[in-house]
Parts: C-alpha cells; sequence; structure tokens
C-alpha cells in the first residue's frame, strides 16, 4: 500500500498528464471516483486546518483500500487515480467537491468498503 501512496504522490506531483490503457467500468470506476474523492477532499481540508495528520492519513488510506479494488497494475490503478484527479478538478469548484463528497460519502463507505 505504501508503494501506491508513493506512486501517486509522484504522479502528482509531477503534474503530467498520465494515460492509463484500461478501462474501468462499473462498480469499479465508482470505487476509483469514491477513491479519488475522498483522497482529495482528505487533503484538502488538512491543508485548510480542518482535520488533523491521522484523521487525514487514516482517510487516504481508507482511499487507498477502495482503489485497490479496481482491476489492473499498481501502476494503472496510479495512472487512473491521476486522471481521475485531474477530471475531477477541472469540473468541479472546492465547494462542489466537498457538497459531492459530502452527498456520497456514506454511499462509499457502504458499497465500496464493505
Amino acid at each position: 500500500m505504501r508503494q501506491i501512496l508513493t506512486a501517486l504522490a509522484l504522479c502528482l506531483s509531477l503534474g503530467a498528464p498520465a494515460h492509463a490503457q484500461l478501462v474501468i467500468e462499473g462498480r469499479d470506476a465508482q470505487a476509483l471516483h469514491c477513491a479519488a474523492m475522498l483522497f482529495m477532499v482528505s487533503s484538502e481540508m488538512f491543508d485548510a486546518g480542518f482535520i488533523s495528520r491521522n484523521t487525514r492519513d487514516s482517510a487516504q488510506q481508507a482511499a487507498l483500500i477502495m482503489l485497490e479494488r479496481v482491476p489492473g497494475t499498481d501502476q494503472q490503478r496510479t495512472q487512473a487515480m491521476s486522471q481521475r484527479f485531474e477530471r475531477i478538478m477541472s469540473s468541479r469548484s472546492p465547494e462542489e467537491l466537498f457538497n459531492e463528497y459530502a452527498s456520497t460519502a456514506n454511499w462509499c463507505r457502504r458499497n465500496i468498503l464493505n
């Protein structure tokens, strides 16, 4: 799991779009979206001082557990997560991001983590 987090951080820090050669559909796409939302929101909330580092780290570990449900290699999942981040950030304001997370977090927890 630490390798996924390291690879994910590296992809995000590079800022270059990654191109996964993997089609993710259905429940797998929902898991990817839930993972991306949780990872991003926890990072934003920590950066804004709303949650502790431990809370952020726990949330991001849960996001990585969700990501493990997505098919493909670690590299493909990391690329898919990076692409999902880009799509979310280019199509939502921070307020829209938080509202979407608030409305979907319980569903993600019930249907993806369990």
